[in-house]
């Protein structure tokens, strides 16, 4: 997962700016400021991040990593606007704070295992469903 520092980064090098171009958009008179947002070395305010999206021609939901590059909700954005929303935290059930609890004790290098795997049965569940809706 990328950080918000990475995500500005990696957009304004899409835009082709350099930090200091970055930063006189941003109203700023160094790019100093804007190597330190990159670093993720400071923890930037929502009027912030909103200022970074204008002038990188984005959302703010995309610096925060909550859509990717189409526009899409990522897992961290639909947990988000869930929880936004107030109806995330009081959704979530006894199994799935068990599948937490368990999936944090893994080692990272195989908790890509257990998402192939979850994957796999969610996509089957998708299929199953739209078989039964179709018959």
């Amino acid at each position: 997962m990328t950080t918000i520092g990475q995500r500005i980064k990696k957009r304004r090098l899409e835009l082709g700016l350099s930090q200091e171009e970055l930063a006189k958009r941003m109203g700023n008179k160094s790019r100093a400021s804007v190597c330190t947002v990159e670093k993720d070395k400071e923890d930037l305010t929502t009027d912030r991040i909103r200022k970074y999206a204008e002038a990188l021609e984005t959302t703010p939901t995309y610096l925060m990593g909550w859509e990717d590059e189409n526009g899409e909700l990522t897992l961290l954005g639909r947990v988000g606007t869930s929880y936004i929303k107030g109806d995330f935290l009081s959704t979530v059930t006894e199994n799935e704070i068990e599948i937490l609890t368990r999936l944090r004790s893994i080692p990272e290098k195989d908790k890509a295992r257990v998402l192939d795997l979850l994957d796999s049965y969610y996509q089957e569940y998708k299929d199953e469903k739209k078989e039964s809706s179709l018959a």
